[in-house]
């Protein structure tokens, strides 16, 4: 999973749970993806411009977490 803004991953860590939102850049709306996903991994966080996140995701958030041309993601961490 990339994100809209990499340096988000020097803030995430494994075992965080975390709201993930697509972006759509062309209107600005946002649109839930997955609430509440497990952070199983985070790769690259020290190159931010190629690192990602390894989410534990229900299939039907899986398909949703599928970016078109235009779209990123963003996350919100949740407190534990």
């Amino acid at each position: 999973m990339r994100l809209a803004d990499p340096a988000t991953l020097a803030l995430v860590e494994a075992g965080n749970r975390i709201d993930l939102l697509r972006l759509d850049e062309s209107d600005g709306s946002t649109t839930p993806v997955a609430e509440s996903a497990l952070v199983l991994q985070v790769t690259g966080s020290d190159d931010p411009t190629t690192g990602g996140l390894l989410l534990a995701l229900a299939p039907d958030e899986a398909e949703r977490a599928v970016a078109g041309p235009g779209q990123s993601f963003a996350v919100l961490i949740r407190p534990d």
